[in-house]
């Protein structure tokens, strides 16, 4: 006897819909994450190598018209293409001349075009320059936060480019100790960020009203030695490690971290220690009170720092909360 068998389409069964829910997931997921290409600017410094012929490499400025110029073809456009368009460009112009040169690359060693001002009240007040420009938070505490008397609560973003002389004010403080990073205004190229004076010319007060920061910086994983140090004005972080009786031969440079308090929680900075010795990067990394620098080991052992020195850290650190948030960062 056969049975009458039900059609069932199976895009509606249980099973076919997680499988479809979670595909779209990750589309959207890749979709988010994708990175936009950099755009080439003007004052954007260009590395351009032939490996067929090395005789041609060149490094180029680009200029205010967005033009580069190179040996046999001349003056070429650069500024609005990515790398990947201009090296085309490059070959399709220069196998004109010279068939046998099929290959270039171009590689991005400036990145001028993108730039920002800070002024004001300011440890590092300046020029800064990024691939991509990061968030009025992050530039802030790049130009090694607010003086004493640096008064959060009244930023000022000067608006360059189309909407030159724009002024936006933003209490930076208030979006910061309530966790609203998302809020804060978007920096463009060419807007200049202004810490003014705190009224009267009092000492401003801090992020976290709730305790008082003591004036150390700690200092632990592969240094010579580790522990709290006194913190003396506009010392950055290659002071600091020299403070600390310098870095053991198994530190590994390229993944140092800074963890500073932020309110009630931690922010942490990583800094490529050697970018930061052995290439010119726009800014020195200024240590605040409290903060905690933490040096690896390159093979990466027990969090990268013996246990010993796990031990005499805790007793000095006056909050868990920071020393927990660090213990996640070398979970992830």
């Amino acid at each position: 006897m056969i049975k009458d068998c039900k059609k069932t389409n199976i895009y509606k069964t249980p099973f076919a819909k997680v499988l479809l829910f979670l595909f779209s997931a990750i589309l959207i997921s890749i979709s988010a994450n994708a990175q936009q290409p950099y755009v080439i600017g003007s004052e954007d410094v260009l590395e351009i190598r032939f490996w067929q012929d090395s005789n041609l490499d060149a490094t180029v400025k680009v200029t205010r018209d967005g033009k580069i110029s190179l040996d046999i073809i001349g003056e070429i456009q650069a500024a609005g293409q990515t790398t990947a368009q201009l090296e085309r460009d490059i070959i399709r112009q220069i196998s004109r001349y010279n068939s046998v040169i099929s290959q270039a690359v171009v590689r991005v060693a400036e990145y001028n075009n993108q730039k920002v001002f800070i002024s004001g009240q300011i440890l590092a007040p300046g020029k800064y320059t990024y691939e991509v420009i990061p968030d009025l938070w992050t530039i802030i505490n790049e130009a090694g936060g607010a003086t004493e008397l640096g008064d959060l609560g009244r930023v000022l973003i000067i608006r360059g480019g189309e909407n030159a002389g724009e002024v936006v004010t933003v209490n930076v403080r208030e979006l910061v100790t309530s966790g609203k990073l998302q809020e804060l205004p978007q920096i463009r190229s060419g807007d200049t960020i202004e810490l003014p004076r705190t009224p009267a010319g009092l000492p401003a007060s801090t992020l976290s009203q709730s305790q008082e920061l003591r004036n150390l910086f700690y200092v632990i994983g592969e240094v010579n030695v580790p522990g709290a140090v006194n913190l003396e004005r506009n010392i950055d972080i290659l002071d600091a490690i020299a403070l600390a009786g310098g870095p053991t031969s198994d530190a590994n440079l390229k993944k140092a971290r800074i963890i500073s308090k932020a309110g009630a929680g931690t922010q942490i900075k990583r800094v490529n220690l050697k970018k930061y010795t052995n290439e010119a990067i726009a800014g020195r990394v200024f240590i605040r009170p409290e903060d905690v620098i933490v040096l690896p080991r390159k093979s990466g052992g027990l969090l990268g720092m013996r246990v010993t020195e796990w031990v005499a850290i805790v007793g000095g650190i006056s909050t868990f909360v920071l020393m927990g948030d660090a213990l996640g960062v070398f979970g992830n």
